[in-house]
């Protein structure tokens, strides 16, 4: 039939109705347009005229909390501000600092210190819906604190503890890879990305690997791609034509750790193939400051088809570095006054959903 006219308040009502189950695990969110942060997961959008929706015009980043700290925002803000650059989006009013501050506050207002991710995205803005963004009215910033995305069964699906010890299957994809500038930039332009991830995952594979037109390797759906060749060198494509993966550059900048005990030879950025993935010692995914090992691409085992050596020193290495180096305190005494009441309304949001659930 026809679609029913709604008051404000049905509107807010149905919307709370329609959370997935995944929204338990969304625990703050932080909105430039209303200028503050959320922790009901039905107040967790984003306006339809912004550009980040109907255009893509939004570059993001992330960062991950450890033991109650923020690892990486140095480095990621970095990479957003580049980013930004790239994609024409004016930062307006923001700059690095305040990036920083709003995003250690959404962390707190969360109020979870372990097992949560942070993602992060700076659009064009709102305005209109023209292509260009000529009459954005300002640019838009969000953050949004969540956990593991179980109740979608996906993500992760299964956890990564159990990916790291079974090792992961991939496959080479025929879905093109991004141009150059697209896929240097760090942009929410991610359906290349999405569809790569399906067809690995319709074969029976994890992420899916992107060669090019001359069957170069690039990258993976979320992430880099490595190798430990016959040689003992620590190889992986060069960012001319993927994304600078901050994952990668820590393992760049840690490599004489690994050389000085003999794990690896060293680390080289130079051109992959196919027969180069499948002709190595070992294989890793890397995204997020973690690494995943790869145990079989295009059903062919790599090495002995079993979690290398070379894949669990990195591990370790990439978790001490998390631990220990780039963390950012957060400001979790700022938000106890607030946090009844914040918890009160995400309760009742997520209630009101549960209730319409069980119906």
């Amino acid at each position: 039939g026809m679609a029913a006219l709604l008051s404000s308040r049905e509107a807010l009502r149905r919307l709370h109705l329609g959370l997935p189950a995944c929204a338990a695990n969304m625990f703050a969110f932080y909105s430039s347009h209303i200028g503050g942060i959320v922790t009901d997961p039905a107040m967790m959008v984003v306006p339809l005229d912004d550009h980040a929706f109907h255009r893509g015009h939004a570059v993001f980043d992330t960062c991950n909390v450890c033991d109650g700290e923020a690892f990486g925002l140095d480095f990621h803000l970095d990479r957003l501000i580049r980013s930004a650059t790239k994609a024409k989006i004016d930062l307006g009013q923001w700059n690095k600092d305040k990036f920083l501050q709003v995003i250690l506050s959404t962390i707190a207002a969360g109020g979870q210190k372990e097992g949560v991710f942070v993602r992060y995205w700076l659009s064009a803005g709102r305005g209109d819906f023209y292509v260009s963004s000529k009459n954005c009215i300002d640019t838009s910033f969000f953050v949004v604190v969540h956990g593991p995305m179980a109740g979608s069964g996906r993500y992760p699906a299964p956890p990564k503890s159990e990916l790291k010890e079974r090792g992961v299957k991939e496959y080479v994809v025929s879905v093109p890879q991004k141009p150059a500038l697209l896929a240097n930039v760090k942009s929410n332009n991610y359906m290349l990305n999405a569809l790569c991830c399906m067809e690995s995952e319709q074969k029976g594979g994890h992420l899916g690997i992107q060669v090019d037109s001359q069957g170069k390797v690039g990258e993976g759906a979320i992430g880099n791609v490595a190798i430990v060749d016959q040689k003992g060198v620590l190889r992986t494509p060069p960012f001319d034509k993927i994304l600078a993966g901050t994952t990668v550059e820590r393992i760049r900048a840690l490599q004489m750790d690994l050389v000085t005990r003999g794990i690896i030879k060293g680390v080289e950025f130079s051109e992959l193939t196919v027969a180069d993935l499948k002709g190595a010692r070992e294989a890793f995914s890397l995204a997020g400051g973690f690494v995943l090992p790869i145990v079989e691409i295009d059903d062919v085992k790599i090495g002995n088809g079993q979690v290398g050596r070379v894949f669990s020193e990195i591990d370790t290495l990439l978790l001490k570095d998390m631990q220990t180096t780039h963390r950012h305190p957060i400001p979790w005494d700022k938000f106890t006054p607030r946090q009844g009441s914040a918890m009160l309304e995400r309760c009742m949001g997520l209630g009101q959903w549960a209730a319409g659930s069980a119906m």
